[in-house]
């Protein structure tokens, strides 16, 4: 590489602050787009080239781009750990969250130093909200297909309770009851329980207002598209005596019809006592047997701290609305109150990922891995492909088409199936597509 060129990519990396070493891409100019890509016109297969355009194409949103130019940089660079730290966020951009999830799994596997375990842990967490609310949209978009095949009736789904009350403070308890409950009837082995996670991001997308959730056509319709055959409603207040009243139903997905009911009211500190007594209710009206050790197991308190189980009913809710940091500080709380508390303890952990890797960009987790290799002499033009060819058939996922060429024909080859290649190629739809998605690398050898 010449020193011209050097110099025209240094110009290029400061004007688009986007240098492997990190910083906050601003969005290029297209004339730095332009130049880059005409650079790239010349000497198509350079890596340097193509990590820049590929940082420039991802800070403007042209995430297929960018993948394709990765997919050249990693053909030739294949340890470069920059390059694929920015891959796993190209397919964020390209909801192939599948495939970020791969990257972000074969980067960790190299155990990281420092503070980039946690980032790209919490890359991983937040792609398991994320994946939600895209299956939760798809399951909305395929409603009319769903609604003909019939819900399983052993599994069970539980709202949030809405709270009518009027003392906000206790707003919180709306998840943290309905937490307790998907946990009580996940004791019960002939039952199984849609993730709480997974229901609130169907209600997320459903933009189900508050008094929506105790409406037994919402909960059929919901049930009906997380597969449930049975949902769980109810809803909750102070009665006049100061007591705590809880009241709850259970909803056929099928028909909407009302086939278990549960309620009653005690003191505030009652509260774990009130709520395992509505379980019993309904699980009794849902003709549902128990065995001793099931009734044993529901029976149990996750913690005897009702302050903690507030702190930990407003980590769920922050979590829900997508502030990790709130979320973290409430579990820590909890579990700081109660260190028994097992769960209050795991939920801090995962909102701290959560909030760590939410605040993490792509410059920033790509530097932390360094520029890569030293980028090597790019093949001219009119040199021989053939290394590049079987570089690239060698890494591309299940399910990936390459075009190869000679001076005469074009031929099309697939690899063979394996899903446990990572997604690293222009045109990798992820392991768990039906479809390709994306565009072909075309590579043509000059006589």
């Amino acid at each position: 590489m010449t020193v011209s060129r050097w110099l025209a990519l240094l110009a290029a990396c400061v004007g688009l602050s986007a240098c492997a070493s990190g910083g906050a891409p601003m969005t290029p100019a297209p004339a730095d787009l332009k130049t880059l890509e005409a650079q790239r016109a010349q000497h198509p297969t350079d890596p340097a080239l193509n990590f820049q355009l590929a940082k420039a194409y991802y800070a403007s949103d042209r995430f297929a781009d960018a993948r394709q130019a990765l997919a050249i940089v990693l053909t030739q660079q294949p340890t470069n750990d920059a390059a694929r730290a920015y891959l796993g966020f190209t397919y964020e951009g390209l909801e192939q969250f599948d495939s970020a999830r791969a990257v972000y799994t074969q980067l960790l596997a190299k155990q990281p130093k420092g503070d980039v375990a946690k980032l790209l842990n919490g890359r991983l967490a937040l792609l398991t909200r994320h994946e939600l609310h895209a299956q939760a949209r798809l399951a909305i978009a395929r409603e009319a297909q769903l609604s003909k095949t019939p819900p399983d009736p052993h599994t069970v789904a539980v709202f949030p309770f809405h709270y009518t009350g009027a003392d906000s403070s206790l707003r919180p308890l709306e998840r943290g009851i309905a937490a307790l409950m998907i946990t009580d009837f996940g004791r019960v082995h002939s039952l199984r329980l849609v993730e709480r996670e997974r229901l609130q991001a169907l209600l997320d997308e459903m933009q189900l207002a508050a008094s929506g959730r105790v409406d037994p056509s919402t909960g059929a319709r919901s049930g009906k598209l997380v597969g449930a055959g049975q949902v769980v409603q109810g809803q909750f207040a102070m009665t006049p005596s100061a007591n705590l009243r809880i009241d709850a139903a259970v909803v056929r997905a099928g028909d909407a019809q009302v086939a278990a009911t549960g309620s009653g009211q005690d003191r505030l500190q009652g509260l774990f006592d009130l709520e395992k007594s509505v379980v019993f209710q309904l699980l009794a009206k849902m003709n549902v047997p128990l065995t001793p050790a099931e009734s044993v197991a529901i029976n149990q308190r996750p913690t005897r701290d009702l302050q903690a189980f507030l702190l930990y009913s407003r980590g769920l809710e922050a979590q829900d609305r997508g502030d990790f940091r709130a979320a973290a500080a409430d579990f820590q709380g909890a579990s700081q109150r109660d260190p028994g508390f097992q769960a209050a303890g795991t939920q801090a952990q995962g909102a701290s990922q959560a909030a760590a890797g939410g605040s993490a960009s792509a410059p920033e987790v790509a530097g932390a891995f360094g520029g890569g290799p030293a980028p090597g002499p790019a093949p001219g033009p009119s040199e021989n492909t053939t290394t590049l060819t079987s570089a690239i058939n060698s890494t591309v996922p299940s399910g990936a088409g390459i075009v190869t060429s000679t001076p005469t024909t074009v031929q099309i080859t697939t690899p063979p199936t394996d899903p446990n290649r990572i997604c690293e190629a222009a045109g990798c739809a992820g392991p768990q597509r039906a479809t390709l998605i994306g565009s072909l690398i075309i590579i043509i050898q000059r006589p």
